[in-house]
């Protein structure tokens, strides 16, 4: 089972990605292809999945699965196409990365680095907050949708990618839930705030999405007992400076 495994890893992105090109032809089938795609992402991973690991394989195709639903509205939103296909490219690396790290994790366990897997999810988590915060203040402005429903759907997202990322790091199901729903209500203030400002919703995507970042890089030291003055300090200066430059060129970003 090891070769087609590992096949099946590589061919996968691959197939999203051509599926992913028919938007260019009939982007009318664009849901169409995000059903299909997400349930080839369920059926690879179960089929990598091994009965000897506790891991539930559900649980290791939120993210993907995730990433698939919030980049999907991300791109009906968008009018060029040569940032469609850059966002294809970024989905197809990002799923083979991520499937790598799952493979070896139930296949080949001795290539497997937590370290290395870790860092695609924090990567992976990352761009699914922008991009479904972005979702949020884009279909709330361009299509004058009712912004409560679209807040509740982002406030879900946001506690389940906490939860995904904290999980692992910590023992406790009650101290895990604690942390995720606290990250998820600071970031709900943060991203109700950038409803009402005059931004674009890439710039107030990427405000939220930075905002996470900080927020749960901390809670990750925090529950490793690494947490130090020095890396609060150098997670403190990376964000606000980030947003300090995201907001000042915030005019050109409009």
């Amino acid at each position: 089972m090891t070769k087609p495994s590992r096949l099946a890893v590589i061919i996968y992105p691959l197939v999203i990605w051509l599926l992913a090109q028919t938007y260019f032809v009939f982007p009318e089938l664009l849901y169409i292809v995000l059903a299909v795609s997400i349930a080839l992402t369920l059926v690879l991973t179960f089929f990598l999945k091994q009965p000897e690991r506790n891991t539930p394989w559900w649980l290791l195709a939120i993210l993907p699965v995730s990433f698939l639903l919030v980049i999907t509205t991300y791109i009906s939103l968008q009018p060029s196409w040569i940032l469609i296909q850059l966002l294809f490219l970024v989905l197809a690396v990002f799923l083979f990365n991520y499937f790598k790290s799952v493979y070896y994790f139930w296949r080949r366990f001795d290539l497997f680095k937590e370290e290395d897997f870790n860092s695609i999810k924090a990567y992976g988590s990352f761009l699914v907050i922008f991009l479904s915060a972005a979702d949020l203040y884009g279909l709330q402005s361009l299509l004058s949708l009712t912004v409560w429903p679209l807040f509740l759907a982002f406030m879900s997202i946001v506690l389940v990618i906490a939860y995904l990322n904290l999980t692992v790091e910590h023992d406790s199901l009650k101290t895990t839930w604690q942390f995720s729903t606290i990250i998820t209500l600071l970031i709900a203030e943060m991203a109700l705030v950038f409803v009402f400002l005059p931004l674009s919703y890439n710039v107030s995507g990427l405000s939220v999405g930075i905002v996470y970042y900080l927020l749960i890089n901390l809670s990750r030291l925090y529950l490793q007992k690494a947490l130090t003055p020095k890396k609060i300090k150098l997670y403190l200066i990376i964000s606000y400076a980030g947003l300090a430059i995201l907001l000042i060129t915030a005019r050109w970003l409009n």
